[in-house]
């Protein structure tokens, strides 16, 4: 909840901006100064605010590279005036197992939450993405909060947000539900992403594997000026 208010005061502020301190921010919302400064770390960590000892807390250029996998596919489509949906595949509360053990950083019998969804553009199917979560971490999770951004769900619900994420792409032949659902023909290859991402802490968060349509899904990285300057050049003030 926190997060969400501060992300509306931030988006009133000009790039320079100073947004209010920890102290003023938890007075007006009711809240332990602990909690303000955990909200402003999540933004930090997006890189949408920077602290600066002794002066505050400012709003600052968004990174020159966006990230793949750190904007969720609701955002992602609305950005390219496609209305986003998502259909509920499978939710089920069950063991890590090895892989996703390694992935998260927890223990093979520690419960994950594993739910899979059909991602669609206009009512095309885009993607079936798979995700892992450990229950600890979003106690209460339920089907029902995903028919929409999962992002979304974590950032207001559990002040969690990605702060970074490491992906690997790779052109596979789907399985025949998977291609089924993506209303692909046989032999037809998709784009296979895997996700492994870490909260704005750098604590595991999530993995997930998606299953995108080729011909009906681009990836893209938007690169400012910024990102071809000299790294000394970036730095400087």
């Amino acid at each position: 909840m926190c997060v969400r208010r501060l992300r509306r005061i931030v988006d009133t502020l000009p790039v320079g901006g100073r947004i209010p301190s920890e102290r003023d921010l938890a007075a007006d919302w009711g809240v332990a100064r602990m909690t303000a400064r955990a909200a402003i770390d999540v933004l930090i960590a997006e890189g949408q605010l920077e602290r600066r000892p002794g002066a505050g807390t400012y709003v600052v250029v968004p990174p020159y590279a966006k990230t793949l996998g750190l904007s969720s596919f609701t955002s992602d489509m609305a950005s390219r005036g496609r209305v986003p949906s998502s259909r509920l595949l499978g939710f089920a509360t069950e063991p890590a197992g090895v892989d996703n053990a390694l992935r998260l950083g927890i223990d093979e019998d520690e419960p994950v939450f594993h739910f899979s969804r059909l991602r669609l553009a206009d009512g095309e199917p885009i993607a079936v993405e798979l995700n892992w979560i450990p229950v600890e971490l979003v106690p209460g999770l339920s089907a029902a909060d995903l028919g929409g951004s999962l992002f979304a769900v974590l950032a207001d619900n559990y002040d969690i947000s990605p702060g970074e994420a490491t992906s690997t792409i790779d052109a596979v032949i789907p399985d025949a539900t998977t291609a089924r659902t993506l209303e692909l023909g046989e032999q037809a290859p998709c784009l296979r992403i895997r996700m492994d991402y870490l909260d704005q802490r750098r604590r595991p968060l999530m993995a997930a594997d998606g299953y995108y349509v080729g011909s009906r899904y681009q990836l893209q990285i938007t690169l400012s000026a910024g990102a071809f300057a000299p790294a000394k050049l970036r730095g400087s003030r």
